[in-house]
């Protein structure tokens, strides 16, 4: 695949996610900086969703009314760095932020997938691609404590997603029944399955080989700090 290609399937899955009633405002302009820079360089503005049905189960609050959920991403990588199954990104970040309104206050969760930096980080762990519950969007937002839905905060390694596997993620944990509607249209599989490859199948690939004791183009110790 080179980047023109994965332009194309960009501007098709944008219309697929229409034609389901998401609106993507602005995005057409994030394709087009992809095409003029032929390289993984794009900012995704935020895209705002309505989270329709019962989901999420299992809210902190009771009576939670009005949710939405708004997320957006700024990636710096490289296309060729991807293609040839290496990590492709030098740096990354993607912000999932959810909205909701009880009888008295605005409600505010927040989480984000990013990069790593590479610098000291202490005690912790650290993995270089991690979720991790809170963080600046929440705090930014929230003025007491009673107006956050609450989870636990640990990083939890992931594999890193561009724009396609983000929505892929984001659409069928908190918007399941549009999930299903799209996963029936057969242009919207073969688009995820081009970007699991490109993205996924090199990350999972550099795990095995550690059991392998098989050379590897990413570092597992940075991927996956707990490996000994």
């Amino acid at each position: 695949m080179n980047y023109i290609a994965y332009t194309q399937y960009l501007d098709t899955f944008k219309k697929l996610l229409e034609k389901e009633g998401f609106r993507l405002d602005g995005f057409q302009e994030t394709i087009a900086n992809i095409r003029n820079s032929q390289d993984l360089k794009y900012t995704v503005k935020p895209i705002k969703l309505v989270m329709r049905g019962k989901f999420p189960k299992r809210l902190s609050h009771i009576g939670v009314k009005a949710l939405e959920l708004e997320f957006d991403m700024n990636v710096n990588g490289n296309f060729q760095d991807a293609v040839s199954g290496k990590d492709p990104f030098s740096s990354y970040v993607l912000n999932i932020v959810m909205y909701g309104l009880d009888d008295t206050n605005m409600l505010y969760n927040a989480m984000h997938l990013d990069r790593h930096d590479g610098s000291a980080s202490g005690n912790s762990v650290h993995p270089y691609y991690h979720f991790h519950f809170g963080g600046n969007k929440l705090t930014a937002q929230v003025e007491n404590y009673g107006q956050i839905l609450i989870l636990d905060s640990p990083r939890l390694m992931y594999h890193p997603m561009d724009f396609i596997l983000a929505v892929d993620f984001i659409v069928s944990n908190f918007v399941p029944e549009s999930w299903n509607n799209l996963r029936k249209d057969s242009n919207y599989i073969s688009i995820l399955q081009k970007a699991q490859k490109l993205f996924i199948e090199p990350y999972f690939k550099s795990l095995a080989n550690f059991f392998d004791k098989s050379p590897s183009l990413w570092n597992h110790q940075e991927l996956y700090p707990q490996l000994v």
